[in-house]
């Protein structure tokens, strides 16, 4: 019996998309990673020096976000800033945060480690987040300069020190921590210092001798520090911004939907995310704690979900969601 050149055809581009679509299973996935920084417990960071926004983040809205990243797949990185504006230390060592009990810090660290730290790597955002905590004394400094400002002007051994109080405020707490964040005022030209502050506070505190760094942008992961001993620093380097005027409120449906279309569109031909698709190399993208609380309204937050789930809708089978740590191991592996 003669085949019809027609059905041949027909079998010949089936084949030809079966084969199309084996090959994108297998073709290498672009990591993407979500960057969440300012966290800690209960207080709002921008409040510390603008009174237009409420004071506090509840624990329950962290719980609603973290349990959307857990059942949407999404991965990357939380900070906690241990001593918060100087106010109190995450670990209770100087009593609890104003307003609160030790069973809803508690509370808000459990939450941490079981919604967050499986999916997050956690950095301390150096202390305060604001000025210089003085670790002899145990309190704030009084004024100008932020910790930002101050700890680049430090030696080595001094921001070491530093750094190491920070990250051993968390262990305290019981978090694990994978690195720092820096808060962009720290000069790039002195990232190597950084780097080798970081990874030595890091040793001292938790064993670790590879770390990664958020301080600067950039397209991928580079290393910025490298030890003769094999500790390595590397800065995760995020290449798509934030929408922090959400930090403020007032925004509406349309606001929600404009600023996510900025992300990718519905259609998912356009945005900052299928810019980065399209280089190929990863998309990291960074927001706040406050940008998705809203001051109370969410709004931001709800222009990350529409954002993803478009993301996940047009890309799914081209994106591979992976911790801070793990992209960085990937672009810059440990010796």
């Amino acid at each position: 019996m003669k085949r019809s050149p027609f059905l041949c055809g027909r079998t010949l581009v089936g084949l030809l998309c079966l084969c199309a679509a084996a090959f994108a299973d297998d073709a290498p996935k672009i990591p993407v990673c979500m960057v969440v920084d300012d966290p800690a417990p209960f207080i709002n960071m921008r409040s510390l020096k603008d009174t237009n926004v409420c004071r506090e983040i509840p624990t329950a809205f962290y719980v609603e976000v973290g349990q959307w990243a857990r059942q949407n797949g999404v991965k990357g990185k939380f900070s906690v800033v241990p001593c918060i504006g100087g106010i109190k230390p995450i670990d209770g060592s100087l009593g609890e945060y104003p307003g609160h009990t030790r069973e809803e810090r508690l509370a808000w660290i459990a939450m941490v480690k079981e919604l967050y730290a499986p999916r997050f790597t956690i950095t301390p955002e150096v202390i305060t987040h604001w000025y210089v905590w003085d670790i002899a004394a145990k309190r704030l400094a009084t004024g100008p300069p932020t910790e930002n400002d101050w700890l680049h002007t430090q030696p080595l051994a001094a921001q070491t020190h530093y750094i190491a109080e920070a990250m051993r405020m968390l262990k305290n707490a019981g978090i694990e921590v994978g690195g720092l964040t820096m808060c962009w005022s720290y000069p790039k030209e002195k990232n190597a210092t950084l780097g080798e502050a970081a990874v030595r506070a890091a040793e001292k505190v938790f064993g670790l001798k590879y770390v990664m760094l958020f301080n600067d942008t950039g397209d991928q992961p580079g290393v910025i520090y490298r030890g003769d001993d094999g500790a390595m620093a590397v800065s995760l380097r995020p290449n798509v911004t934030d929408v922090y005027d959400h930090t403020f409120g007032k925004k509406t449906k349309q606001d929600v939907l404009g600023d996510a279309d900025r992300y990718i569109t519905a259609n998912g031909q356009r945005g900052l995310f299928v810019e980065q698709i399209k280089k190929g190399k990863c998309l990291v993208f960074y927001t706040h704690a406050q940008t998705l609380y809203g001051n109370g309204t969410k709004s931001g937050f709800r222009v990350f979900q529409l954002a993803v789930e478009r993301l996940h809708q047009h890309y799914g089978s081209r994106i591979k969601w992976m911790t801070g740590l793990e992209i960085c191991r990937k672009f810059c592996p440990p010796r």
